[in-house]
């Protein structure tokens, strides 16, 4: 009953309290924020002790910390006195054995690879999981009072977090990507979930299923989250089952943003105060500060995400940054002796030349070659690679680009368990 209490009391605040209106009122009450975490927060850090008297208007005095720096300082810098090897230990222990109520103290221990498929470790109170229900239910999920709504939730590891969800409003219930894929669809249309959430790379294989009356499900809301959603991944989905997709930034350093009902993806900078290493005039990587978090804190760190504002104000008024796409991962994007080529520029080239295909990878394995697969049809397999070779030449062509490979094999290679990168880069040696 407690920590019901706790979610309602964050929903309410939420819907009562946090009404901004323009940027400035939005920057007083992030350095507000930033006072009482600085004066709360770090001094039960010891590796951010030191910065508890600095001035807001100095924080960028604080160094930059990267996921390897963050996570080789982990027992310094979560205040709940616990060690990285115990809670890695007990976060491994919960993948084997598929039991995810893993907790230290009543503190929630997480494992999570991303999408750089480095190992990182999240920790979240008690009173955490409830702030981040209350946003999901005010944020993401639609609210039906009328109606207990099922909620299908598709990923690699479950966590307290997550099934925090399951209440009287919500019945959730978990499909581990590790079972087999008929297995799931099976359960899936047994289910017949009201709201279905999963990465975008299993939202295509529910969609063919559906199409292919495998399944017959017919969900009120889709949340695409932990991947890069590509424009013609959405509109395949959203065509399946004819409704708009939402979308989730979530990963292990927080609740970074989520889509208002016209479409668009808003940082929420209500939780975080995002700083930008700005690429060219609209590409940036954001560097967060986390001041709704106490177990675990984040201070200007720095992702590897490449994100694109969007200059034109929202027509749903909020005065949050918005984001035109999340671009991907650094080692998204391809390099050809320098010359980079953005995963959404390609990807939208191909698009506008082709849609001959299910889906696609493409992988820079070397400074000049590039691996292809695509997933079509065999009848329709030389006329697909035909339409990405004349794409990806015109496209290369004009970026002065001459010196390049390509092969083509009609599937894709995924790796059970691990997300899906559309386009990246290998490491290579040059």
């Amino acid at each position: 009953m407690r920590f019901k209490l706790k979610i309602l009391y964050h929903y309410l605040s939420l819907i009562l309290k946090r009404k901004f209106t323009s940027r400035e009122m939005l920057h007083a009450f992030q350095v507000k924020q930033m006072k009482l975490y600085q004066k709360r927060v770090l001094p039960k850090s010891t590796f951010y002790k030191q910065y508890e008297k600095l001035k807001i208007s100095n924080w960028r005095e604080i160094p930059l910390i990267s996921k390897t720096e963050f996570m080789a300082a982990f027992d310094k810098i979560n205040t709940c006195n616990i060690k990285l090897k115990e809670a890695l230990e007990l976060a491994i222990q919960s993948e084997q054995i598929r039991d995810f109520k893993s907790e230290i103290n009543g503190i929630t221990v997480g494992l999570s690879t991303g999408t750089s498929g480095k190992r990182g470790i999240f920790l979240v109170s008690e009173n955490e999981r409830a702030k981040w229900v209350a946003l999901v239910m005010q944020r993401v999920i639609k609210v039906n009072p009328f109606k207990r709504q099922k909620v299908a939730f598709f990923l690699r590891a479950n966590s307290n977090l997550y099934s925090s969800v399951n209440s009287a409003l919500f019945e959730f219930k978990y499909f581990d990507i590790f079972k087999s894929k008929l297995d799931l669809l099976v359960e899936l249309d047994s289910f017949q979930p009201d709201i279905l959430a999963s990465q975008p790379s299993y939202l295509i294989e529910i969609s063919k299923a559906q199409l292919n009356k495998q399944i017959q499900i017919s969900p009120t809301q889709i949340i695409s989250f932990a991947e890069v959603l590509d424009d013609a991944d959405k509109k395949f989905i959203q065509q399946t089952f004819q409704i708009k997709l939402d979308e989730v930034y979530q990963c292990t350093e927080g609740f970074l943003g989520c889509t208002c009902k016209f479409g668009n993806m808003h940082l929420n900078e209500d939780l975080v105060y995002v700083e930008k290493e700005w690429i060219d005039d609209t590409r940036f990587y954001p560097i967060i500060t986390d001041f709704s978090r106490n177990s675990q804190p984040i201070l200007r760190y720095k992702l590897n995400d490449i994100l694109e504002v969007k200059n034109e104000p929202c027509a749903c008024g909020s005065p949050f940054i918005c984001i035109n796409k999340i671009i991907g991962r650094e080692d998204d994007v391809l390099d050809f002796n320098g010359i980079k080529i953005y995963p959404d520029l390609l990807s939208r080239k191909i698009s506008l030349h082709t849609d001959n295909f299910i889906r696609y990878t493409i992988v820079q394995s070397s400074v000049s070659h590039l691996n292809i697969g695509i997933e079509c049809p065999i009848d329709d397999f030389a006329f697909s690679c035909e339409s990405f070779e004349a794409c990806i030449s015109s496209y290369f062509t004009s970026l002065g680009i001459n010196q390049y490979t390509l092969s083509f094999k009609n599937q894709i290679e995924l790796i059970e368990g691990q997300k899906l990168r559309k386009i990246k880069r290998l490491n290579y040696e040059n």
